[in-house]
């Protein structure tokens, strides 16, 4: 396992390339999202989704988690995608927003049995991380993403429990010491045009509902929000 330190990666722009090459690879990096250590795998490729799964030892019953950098990536994980959905990436990606969707067909078919078999669902957002939006936008890829703890544990804050963990697991590991626990992110799903929150989080339940009720889908934000 290589060690990078996250201040690292602006002062030398080799590295990120390096970064997007492992994953490109087929290899595994782990890297700080907000409050916590996640391990990223290119969702695309069977084997990076296979190890990224026995590393985290996963078998809880929730839908995978899958981090895009913006609206056109969007439609190459999500079978479909609707004016509501719409609505509510334009106006809250990047943010701590987890959208559920029924898999795109054109995902791997054992990749997509796999990590939907507890739901029917992945979950989906562009992250608030810039770091990892310039990851993903370099692998021109979504990435699979899963906490760096074992199941139903807890340390993946710490970098310390994160190098006794995995480093035998992953190639690269972006550090910035301990983190700060902080909320997760709010999962939403929209069914025949309804959202149903299915777990509260960063975002007021109050704020997505004032979003999905509006009469207009809104366009794509001047500021590139949401890349197109």
């Amino acid at each position: 396992m290589k060690t990078i330190p996250l201040q690292a990666i602006d002062q030398q722009p080799s590295l990120l390339d390096e970064v997007c090459g492992v994953l490109l690879d087929g290899g595994l990096v782990c890297l700080p999202c907000e409050s916590t250590y996640r391990i990223v795998a290119d969702l695309t490729n069977e084997v990076a989704v296979n190890r990224l799964m026995q590393s985290k030892r996963r078998t809880r019953q929730a839908p995978s988690l899958v981090f895009i950098d913006g609206e056109k990536m969007l439609y190459q994980v999500a079978a479909r995608v609707d004016p509501v959905t719409l609505r509510l990436a334009r106006q809250l990606w990047p943010g701590p927003l987890t959208i559920l969707f029924d898999p795109h067909p054109g995902l791997p078919a054992r990749v997509a049995k796999q990590l939907t078999k507890a739901t029917g669902n992945l979950g989906v957002r562009v992250p608030q991380s810039l770091l990892l939006r310039r990851i993903v936008g370099g692998v021109k890829r979504p990435l699979l993403v899963s906490s760096a703890n074992r199941e139903a544990r807890q340390g993946a804050g710490s970098a310390a429990q994160v190098r006794k963990n995995f480093a035998n697991r992953i190639e690269i590991f972006i550090e910035a010491g301990d983190l700060r626990p902080g909320p997760a992110s709010t999962v939403v799903a929209i069914v025949d045009g309804q959202v149903k929150v299915t777990r509260p989080g960063a975002i007021d339940a109050e704020r997505v509902v004032r979003v999905v009720y509006q009469s207009e889908v809104p366009e794509p934000a001047t500021d590139s929000a949401l890349p197109a």
